[in-house]
């Protein structure tokens, strides 16, 4: 077998991924109402975030009727970024949190600003601040901030 090497250029990949239907429903009430929908399932009661068609749980299909999300958030996991994905060094620390609602299955991960990143932790409450220009994408919330 031949020694390992390193090759460098670049392969064009061009790809298009489809949103599907609960993703498309769920950015869309983002972009339009500014509201994070989960989908109830009604066989376990499960309240799935993101929402989908059906529960990973039961394997039931969820309910159409979607529920708006009340409340604040709580960060479960968090970590403060130095870096880009470039590697470069940022400005400011960052902190990047899985955020999930009580009674949630399921959360979101997303940037956490206005808040040192030494006084983050687990079980602090945040609540969106949503972007005024949304696209029906994770950035319509342009980050979560303490609650």
């Amino acid at each position: 077998m031949g020694q390992a090497r390193q090759v460098t250029g670049e392969i064009p990949i061009y790809h298009r991924y489809t949103l599907g239907v609960a993703g498309e429903r769920f950015f869309k009430a983002m972009r339009d109402g500014r509201q994070i929908l989960v989908s109830p399932c009604p066989k376990c009661q499960d309240r799935l975030l993101p929402p989908k068609m059906y529960c990973e749980r039961c394997f039931e299909e969820t309910s159409d009727d979607w529920l708006p999300l009340e409340g604040p958030g709580y960060i479960r996991s968090f970590t403060v970024l130095h870096q880009s994905l470039d590697e470069e060094p940022l400005d400011h620390p960052t902190v990047v949190a899985l955020i999930s609602w009580e009674g949630i299955r399921g959360g979101l991960i997303h940037r956490v600003l206005g808040v040192d990143p030494a006084q983050v932790t687990t079980g602090m409450a945040v609540e969106p601040v949503w972007a005024e220009e949304r696209t029906g994408a994770l950035s319509d919330i342009s980050h979560f901030r303490a609650a």
